[in-house]
């Protein structure tokens, strides 16, 4: 039989693929409306489904995001915002020496900034219907590898922005939630190591000579255990049982590697951190 429908609305950035689309489809088969975020008529055509409606959303637009508030107050059976789900996100590894300043902006506007434009502009929706937001965060919010220090910098950025966030919130009734995921497999996390090798190899000679074993070693690593990686499907059933469940916890892991590193980083001392990352890369190469 199908779902009993819910009659609420749930804001899903970064839906055209990956855990959002996975995230997306959970939610809908659960009988919630979903507003799908997507950048393309394409990715609309492919997303648009039963309880989805796809809105275009690029988060770091301004008009894109008021357009989404709007058409939350707008909606024609006046539904409730029962949740935003803040899961839109790119990812450009190298080494902080290496990596473009253009290129952490650009990962800080969409990683960081963006989620807080959506947040402060659905915020009065979520007030009024006493919802939940869900940031998705990743296991380098606390444990950052090499090259990942401009993505894991957004990441922990984003991970105080929402602890502070829901210690300003929690007395409006408002939850938030992080979740941590991490290795997923994602056309993102699949792309992100030749995005790596393709700004190595424009990288001065003396970069190569301080970085080139690094980088390649941690591509190798990263792209042999994403063949063991939880699955997009996987990840969206469990960040749409965080979603929707009555009492959440303020964080979850997704994946096992992320429930071993998370507890890891935060009791082992730093430098004993860094040998147990070194040797794991160096033993996968």
């Amino acid at each position: 039989m199908p779902p009993a429908q819910k009659n609420e609305l749930i804001v899903v950035s970064g839906a055209s693929t990956g855990i959002g689309a996975a995230t997306a489809l959970k939610l809908a088969s659960m009988g919630y409306h979903v507003l799908a975020g997507v950048r393309t008529d394409s990715e609309a055509d492919a997303i648009r489904t039963e309880n989805i409606d796809p809105v275009t959303l690029d988060i770091t637009v301004p008009e894109h995001v008021e357009a989404l508030a709007q058409r939350i107050t707008d909606d024609r059976e006046r539904r409730p915002l029962r949740a935003l789900v803040n899961n839109a996100g790119i990812e450009i590894n190298a080494p902080v020496e290496v990596l473009p300043l253009p290129l952490w902006r650009e990962q800080f506007e969409t990683n960081l900034f963006g989620h807080i434009a959506v947040i402060q502009r659905l915020l009065p929706s979520l007030r009024q219907s006493r919802g939940r937001i869900v940031n998705i965060s990743s296991v380098g919010g606390e444990a950052a590898l090499p090259l990942f220090g401009a993505y894991a910098g957004t990441k922990s950025a984003l991970e105080a922005a929402s602890d502070s966030l829901r210690r300003e919130v929690t007395r409006q009734g408002i939850q938030v939630v992080v979740v941590q995921p991490g290795g997923v497999k994602t056309d993102m996390a699949a792309h992100s190591g030749g995005i790596s090798l393709e700004l190595a190899a424009g990288m001065s000679t003396e970069h190569q000579r301080l970085y080139s074993d690094l980088i390649e070693t941690t591509v190798a690593t990263n792209t042999a255990f994403l063949e063991r990686a939880v699955t997009a499907e996987k990840a969206g059933e469990k960040i749409a049982e965080v979603t929707t469940t009555a009492r959440p916890r303020t964080r979850y892991t997704l994946g096992k590697d992320a429930a071993f590193v998370i507890p890891l980083a935060r009791h082992l001392p730093d430098r004993l951190m860094d040998r147990i990352l070194a040797v794991s890369h160096r033993s996968r190469k």
